[in-house]
């Protein structure tokens, strides 16, 4: 939970965030949604929409079909 709550100090403050999160943005069925990488296998899916943020899924690339 701790990288978690650092992602969001962080995001709160810059966008998009460091490169230590891997943020980019997916395509096809996920279009438009950012894949932020808290650790090497643990993913949150957020979308990002004029200053609001909307957090879909967190999990591994497996749990979320990545």
């Amino acid at each position: 939970m701790a990288l978690f709550e650092e992602f969001l100090t962080v995001a709160t403050h810059t966008w998009p965030p460091p490169a230590k999160f891997e943020a980019h943005l997916l395509i096809g069925p996920f279009d438009g949604i950012w894949d932020i990488h808290l650790r090497q296998n643990w993913v949150l899916l957020l979308r990002f929409r004029t200053g609001t943020v909307t957090f879909l899924r967190m999990g591994t690339h497996a749990e979320l079909g990545l």
